[in-house]
């Protein structure tokens, strides 16, 4: 499934925010535990597990786009042993890799 040019640039613009200011702190503290990362404000939510982040996302961000990883690499979401990358989410949908 192709990824839409709104979800690939929501990805791209978290992904930099979080390369540019926030990968060197949040690694060293927070290494696989899930983030998402509101690309337009730089603000971000801290998680154990997807849907802990998820259900932050839906009460911070209030249907913007954010992009979930682990911090340090890796899917958000593990399933059977197989992880899977979603790229991007909000209250009203959520699009996966």
């Amino acid at each position: 499934m192709a990824l839409s040019q709104a979800s690939t640039d929501v990805m791209e613009k978290a992904r930099r925010v979080y390369d540019e200011r926030l990968k060197t702190s949040l690694e060293a503290e927070h290494f696989g535990e899930v983030i998402a990362v509101e690309p337009e404000s730089g603000e971000y939510v801290l998680g154990r597990d997807f849907q802990a982040v998820s259900q932050a996302c839906r009460q911070k961000f209030a249907g913007k786009l954010t992009y979930t990883f682990r911090v340090g690499g890796g899917g958000a979401v593990k399933i059977g042993g197989a992880s899977l990358k979603w790229t991007a989410s909000s209250t009203n949908s959520t699009k996966r890799s």
